[in-house]
This record gives structure tokens, sequence and C-alpha cells, in this order.
């Protein structure tokens, strides 16, 4: 026999590819497109002079040109599922990564199998079967792909059988947790629950896993074993980075050494609480074993120095400097006590200053207290000195204490005189509840702070007594991964006996009403909510959008319908999280003018 190729211009055509109908793709590697050669013919004649072919040459000649004629790319027509009963082929078709309309590729197809099958998984079906996708040439330059799929019920746990609990029974972890008719990804979240209640309960070193699944007389027996290990009870602690604070400061401020039951939410607590100082940049706590426990510092900077300075030629010689300072001395010889300086003059006719001091207190005893003195001169109207002291107690999540303060208020030179000599006294107590995860950018969690006082003051020889309250709530919620929605409650209330008006309560601006200006009302009776619908930038910036809702009384005037609408930014800065809020405010039934909005600008910082 012998075989040839009738067109001789052919031969220059040898690198394009003939397409076989109706292959596998088992049985091919790489299809490519060709072009229908009607040129080309196979015939065999008689003809002693030609080549002779035997069979296995003819076969190997075969093989030749269709690895010759397989190099372009191939289109995929249509994608068919055929035997899913329980998954829709619009589920199936998004799962895989080929698509109708796209190039041909047999390794994508592979993974595809895969894909289908993960997925399957994850929809509690382990027990399927998927045969390798067949190719159909509807064309030399399109194919169609069919995926046959075998499926079979889902796997249905119909008994649970704990191994190696010795401390916890088995009716205590199963009692908020389904035990019977649970498929495999049931199981799965069963397991997971099972060892977050071991380390809930100090058993931080717990391990749960499958030990074997068993079918028998058509039900599935899964057999769960348990490692208990050690119940959590740490009596060394170790510390690594912190350079300059002292161990014993850092075990008294995170209290764990006083809690009897160690958890997660626990050692997140106490380290978060490390982290809110202003010198500490980082902390973890990290359970070595059931007796040694590990503090993983990384410490700020001691020391911090800010301000702006201007000169203001036009005024007098002593009123030329304006600007504010501040500065900062943080954690003393290690131990957690502070100094703060601040002074602060913004117009030439306002300025103050002001020092604070904290006391982290004797021993490793919870207490603490915090100081300052203050003192403020409105040109020459008048001077006031503040003097105020707070000391609390405090845990994991409270703060509870007394609060005392003594207000001086003296006339200045300006005649005739304004404000007369007045002195007030201030004694009181407080108590604040924050379980928040992450101070900076919360997630979760509720802080709350309610303070009530009694202000004493004398005039014209008699003794005034006067009732405060003040009260703050705010509320985080995690809505989706990122998206986080925060409510504030604000409330400040003085009892209205005789009141000056350095006594009122202000409200207005960037801490309370945005789209206000600063201090804008005053009174003895104020209110005001903050609704904000958060997007996390990164673990300490965030953008959001933000709708205000203020209430003022005073003896002068009643506002019920102050609002506050506009987005807002926070980004991590050296200082603290820089705030940036643009807000537009509605009042009396107008809306501000957008072109006439305000800008807020703060300073968020540690507390």
């Amino acid at each position: 026999m012998n075989f040839y190729v009738e067109d001789e211009n052919y031969r220059n055509k040898i690198s394009e590819p003939i397409v076989f109908p109706h292959h596998r793709a088992d049985d091919v590697k790489n299809l490519g497109t060709s072009k229908e050669i009607s040129n080309l013919k196979f015939e065999i004649r008689n003809l002693p002079f030609f080549i002779f072919l035997s069979p296995i040459s003819f076969f190997l000649l075969l093989f030749f040109l269709f690895f010759q004629f397989s190099n372009a790319e191939l289109l995929i027509g249509d994608i068919n599922f055929e035997g899913n009963y329980f998954i829709t082929d619009k589920e199936l078709l998004s799962t895989i990564s080929s698509d109708p309309g796209g190039y041909f590729s047999q390794k994508m197809l592979n993974e595809d199998v895969q894909r289908i099958s993960d997925f399957y998984v994850k929809k509690g079906f382990y027990q399927i079967k998927i045969h390798s996708p067949e190719i159909n040439t509807i064309s030399p330059e399109k194919i169609d792909v069919l995926f046959k799929i075998e499926e079979n019920e889902k796997m249905t746990i119909a008994e649970l059988i704990l191994k190696g609990n010795r401390y916890i029974s088995e009716n205590k972890i199963l009692e908020s947790n389904p035990a019977k008719n649970i498929d495999l990804k049931q199981l799965s979240i069963l397991i997971q629950n099972i060892a977050e209640y071991y380390a809930f309960n100090g058993f931080l070193f717990a391990d749960v896993k499958i030990d074997s699944l068993v079918l028998k007389n058509n039900q599935t027996k899964a057999y769960i074993s348990i490692s208990e290990g050690d119940f959590c009870e740490f009596e060394e602690y170790k510390f690594k980075g912190n350079k300059t604070t002292r161990s014993s400061t850092l075990l008294k401020i995170s209290q764990i050494d006083k809690i009897e039951k160690v958890n997660p939410m626990v050692l997140n607590r106490a380290a978060e609480l490390i982290r809110k100082k202003e010198y500490i940049h980082d902390c973890s706590l990290i359970p070595l074993n059931h007796k040694q426990l590990l503090f993983n510092i990384e410490e700020d900077r001691m020391t911090y120095l800010s301000g702006i300075l201007g000169y203001d030629n036009s005024q007098e010689k002593k009123n030329r400097l304006t600007g504010f300072v501040n500065l900062d001395f943080l954690n003393l010889f290690g131990t957690d006590r502070s100094i703060s300086l601040r002074w602060e003059k913004l117009s030439f006719d306002r300025s103050l200053i002001e020092l604070k001091y904290h006391e982290s207190g004797p021993f490793s005893y919870p207490v603490s207290g915090d100081f300052s003195i203050y003192r403020e001169e409105v040109d020459s109207t008048y001077t006031k000195s503040s003097y105020e002291t707070e000391i609390y107690l405090y845990s994991l999540i409270n703060r509870y204490g007394i609060y005392l303060g003594v207000d001086e208020i003296f006339p200045g030179t300006r005649r005739p005189i304004i404000i007369d000599k007045t002195s007030y006294k201030k004694a009181g107590i407080f108590w604040n509840f924050n379980n928040t995860d992450y101070y900076l950018n919360p997630t979760k969690g509720n802080d709350l702070l309610i303070k009530y006082f009694y202000i004493f003051n004398r005039i014209n020889s008699e003794n005034i007594s006067k009732q405060a309250v003040e009260a703050k709530l705010i509320n985080f919620r995690k809505i989706f991964q990122k998206l986080i929605f925060a409510i504030g409650l604000n409330a400040n209330v003085l009892e209205n006996k005789s009141l000056s008006e350095l006594e009122y309560y202000f409200l207005g601006g960037n801490s309370s009403l945005r789209g206000f200006n600063e201090n804008q009302f005053y009174g003895y009776r104020v209110g005001w909510s903050n609704l904000e619908l958060r997007y996390l930038l990164s673990r300490n910036s965030r953008a959001f959008l933000f709708t205000d809702y203020g209430y003022v009384e005073s003896e002068e005037y009643k506002f019920g319908l102050l609002f506050g609408f506009g987005f807002g930014l926070r980004v991590e800065t050296k200082l603290g999280l820089l705030g940036i809020d643009y807000g537009l405010s509605y009042q009396g039934g107008e809306f501000r003018n957008p072109l006439d909005g305000i800008i807020h600008f703060g300073i968020e910082m540690k507390m």
C-alpha cells in the first residue's frame, strides 16, 4: 500500500492542525483550532514508485500529523453538567474557571474538576464522583464541554461519641450543641465549638479532632477524640521586648494574676489594657504551657513633644506669641507614672495651661489616680483655676472610684467687673465599663461611663449645693467583615440652681455635634447621639458616614431639633488618630449651605 499527498502546495501548510471530532479530554492534551483544509486528500494507490508504509508507519504518521495540527487555540462553546440534582448548573458554572466563549485549556479543566469536588464537599456531599470532562467538537474552531457527576446523599451522623473527656462531662459539652442527625460540615463546626468550650473553661491546650467514622446498619457514628491537656493556672510570667517598662508594672496593668479562670477572651482583654498605654505599640499574651505565660511587648516612645507657634506683630508685645505646645513624659522609670503639660493660646485674648499627673499606685494593688491643674485666662474678664482628682480601682473591664474637684474664678482687670469671685467644690463617684475589643478601632463591645457628683458653692453668704449627672454609652456592632455600626448616646444634666455661665455644659463641634461650631450652644441640660457607619481601612484607620442629633436647654433657649450629617476619616499618626470630618447642620427647619459646611479636625489619643 502506498500513501501520498496529492497537492504539492500543501507541503507549505503542514503546520496547520487538523481536529478529529468526538474525542475525549483524556485523549487530547492540547487541541487547537484549525481552518478546514479542503485541498488535503489521502488516497491509497497501487503505485510501486511511492513510499511503502507499514501499518506501524501509517499510525506513526497519523500521530505526527495530529500533533502538528494541534497548536492553535480552540474556543469553548457550551459548558454543560449532567447528573447534578442537588446543586444547580448556575452554581457549578460560577465555581469553575473555564467559561463559555473562552479559550480551551486542558489544565484548567482538570483544575475545574477539583473545584467542583471542593464545592460539593463544602455543601456536605462527600461521596461524589466526577468523571473526566468530555469534549465534543462542534466545528473546527469550537468545542462543547460536558461534566458528568454522580451524586450521593449527604452523609448524616446518627450518633456522636466522645472519647478522652475526663474533666468535663459529655452532657455538659453537648448541652448547647446538636449531636445527632448532622452532616460533616456541621460536625466540623461542632468540633470547633467543643475546642472553644474547653478554652473558655481554662483548658487552652485542648485538642479536639475526628477519630473515626463508622458505618453500621446504614447509620454513621462519629468518634471524637479529645485531648484535654492541663487546666491553665499560670504561676510563672516571662517578658520579652520591655526594655524600659518594668515586668511588675506590666503584670499589674494586665491584672492577669488576679484572674482564677483564664480563657482567650481574658488574655485578649488583659493585652488590650496594656496596648492602651501611650508608650506601648503592641502587646500579646502567649501561653507557653499550663504554668507559664509570655508577655510579648513592643514599646513605643516615652516622650512626646508637639506644637505650633505663631507670631502676631499687630498685637501688644505680651500678646504676640500664639499657638499650642503639648509635652508628655510617659512611663517614668518604667512604672507607668506620667506627667503631661499643655499650653494653648490660639487667639490673643484667651490662653490656658494645664498640668496632668498619672499615679500608677502602690505595689501590686489595682489602684491608680489622675490629678490635673488647669488655669485659663480670658482677656481681662476673668481667670479660672481648676484642680481635679480621680482615684479609682480597676479590673479587666471595670473602673470605679471617687471624683474630687475645685474651681476658682477671679475677676480680671476689666472694669466694671462682669464676673464676681466664685469658688466651687465638687465631690462624687463614677463607674466606667469597657469590654470593647480594640481601643482605636473597636468592632464589638460597649463603653459605658456614669458620673454622679455634687457641686457646693457659696453665693451672698448662702451655701448652695447642686447635683450633676454625666452619662455616656457607645455600642459597636460588626455587620460584615469590615463594616461596623457604632451608636453613641450622651447626656449631661445639671440641677438648675443659681447657675453662672461658667457652670454650663457646652454642645457643638468635633467631640459632640458635628456640623456646628465648637461650643456653639450651652445649657444645664445637654444631650446628643452619634450614629456612624464605619468601613475599616486598616486596623487603625477608617472612613465613615455619620448622623448626629443634639438637644440643649438653658434659661435663655431650648433647641430640640439639631442635626448634623456628613462623612469623615480617621488615619493613624504618631500622636493618635487624626480625625477629619465634614459636616452639614440642620437647625430651625433649614439646612446649612453645603459650601458653608464645617470641617472638623481633631486627635483621638489613647486613654
